[in-house]
Parts: C-alpha cells; sequence; structure tokens
C-alpha cells in the first residue's frame, strides 16, 4: 500500500476514545519490544497532543505525542516541544504523512508567539528517528560535525534532567534507564547496509551504542522558518489553523 495514502491529524489527547488508545498501544507494542502498556498509556495522558497517521479506511498506521513545555535558559524564556511516543508501520514508512502534519501544528504553535524562540526537544532511541534531524533542520544537535555549543548544551541539560533526574546522564547526553522502557525489535534496529556509511548514523551508532537497549539520546533544534528546510519548513509556513489548541 502506498505509504503517501497516510494522512495525518493533531488533536489533544483528550479527544482520543478508547478505542484509538488502544490501536495507538498496539502498533508500538509491534515496534517496541519491552513495551508495557500501562506505562504507555500513563505516558499518554500526560501529553498535551498526539499526531495521529490513519489509511484510507481510518486505521491508526501512525503516531507521534507532543507536549510543550515553558523553560528558561541563560534569562531566556522559551519554549519547547517535547515528542514522546512514536511510531510509523513499517508498511508505511517511506511517506512522509508524519511530517506534513507534524511540521504544520508545529506553525500554529510558532505563529503564537513568535517572539520567543521554540524548539524540538526528543529523545533518539533509533537511528531512523535521528535522520529527521539533518533531512529537515539546517542546525540540530548533538551532531557528528559540530560541537554542542553552551547554549544548546544548557538546553538538553535542563530539558532532560527535569523530565528523567534519575535517568538523564549529562556526561554523555543519554538517557540511560536502568530497565528498557521499550527498545526497538531486533529486526527494526539492525542497521540495513545502505545506511552503514551515513555519518550521521555512525554519530547516533557511537554516542548511543545503547540503543539497542532503550537508551536514548537528547537532541534539540530550534523550530523556526530560517533553520528548517524542505517539507518540514513549507508546511511550518503555511501554519493552516488544523486543531483547537490548549492552553
Amino acid at each position: 500500500m502506498n505509504p503517501n495514502r497516510l494522512t495525518g491529524r493533531t488533536v489533544p489527547v483528550a479527544e482520543l476514545d478508547e478505542a484509538d488508545a488502544t490501536a495507538l498501544y498496539a502498533l508500538h507494542a509491534r515496534l517496541y519490544a519491552a513495551a508495557d502498556e500501562a506505562r504507555f498509556r500513563a505516558d499518554l495522558a500526560e501529553k498535551d497532543w498526539v499526531v495521529v497517521l490513519r489509511d484510507g479506511g481510518g486505521a491508526i498506521r501512525g503516531f507521534s505525542t507532543l507536549r510543550l513545555l515553558a523553560l528558561t535558559v541563560d534569562r531566556e524564556p522559551l519554549r519547547a516541544v517535547f515528542s514522546g511516543d512514536t511510531g510509523i508501520d513499517p508498511a508505511y514508512w517511506g511517506g512522509q504523512a508524519l511530517v506534513r502534519a507534524w511540521a504544520s501544528f508545529m506553525g500554529e504553535l510558532w505563529a503564537r508567539e513568535p517572539a520567543r524562540r521554540l524548539f524540538w526537544f526528543l529523545i533518539v532511541k533509533g537511528f531512523r528517528t535521528y535522520l529527521y534531524l539533518p533531512y529537515f533542520f539546517h542546525t540540530f544537535y548533538p551532531r557528528h560535525d559540530l560541537a554542542t555549543p553552551p547554549f544548546e548544551a544548557a538546553l538538553i541539560a535542563q530539558l532532560a534532567g527535569s523530565r528523567y533526574p534519575e535517568a538523564f546522564n549529562p556526561a554523555t547526553g543519554l538517557v540511560e534507564f536502568a530497565e528498557s522502557h521499550g527498545h526497538l525489535t531486533a529486526d527494526l534496529a539492525e542497521v540495513p547496509p545502505h545506511r552503514a556509511d551515513d555519518p550521521h548514523v555512525q554519530f547516533f551508532l557511537a554516542r548511543n551504542p545503547g540503543y539497542v537497549r532503550g537508551h536514548e539520546l537528547v537532541c534539540v533544534a530550534e523550530i523556526s522558518p530560517t533553520n528548517m528546510k524542505g517539507l518540514a519548513r513549507r508546511r511550518l509556513l503555511e501554519g493552516t489553523p488544523a486543531v483547537q489548541l490548549v492552553g
């Protein structure tokens, strides 16, 4: 089935019905070993929104949970969008439905308060997710070709340290859970030969060798028209209202 036939919509978590929540977890459990439904639902409940991808028949084929955070770094008030549990049915890999829906919604958030910088905060336990950063952002951290500047290092430390005070290791920049909170299944964790020489993939594997056990690399990128590129930038600039914002 053509992955481009997926359509995405960002909805408040409070509007999900039980059938949708069950479908989200079922997809999550297919992709991640050591998945736990109670933990998944608790994590979902504390998010603000979820990007839901559906096929032509209405079945959920992908999702990403989101939470908007407020913080101050170096006396500068900021906002950050935290991406939590995320997954796409492998049968639909290759499409850009998630990017289109996510970036459009980021445009709405950015437009609400454009004078206050907005960052993407994500913790990454797979190289495919990490590749969203070089594909759609000019500048992001950490990365293979630039050291993380002091401001972004402080941003990473504050965001990850606040959310995961017992698991975040500032020395490695990783969230290192004592027991896996979900890690890619063995077949999805394997790096295909055509990706092995990609410098971004090599960097991710070197920085986060424990990804196979569920360790997550903490990453940040500024969400703005000047820092985003390609499809993500176009959808950000469209900023078409698609959902009812909360807060």
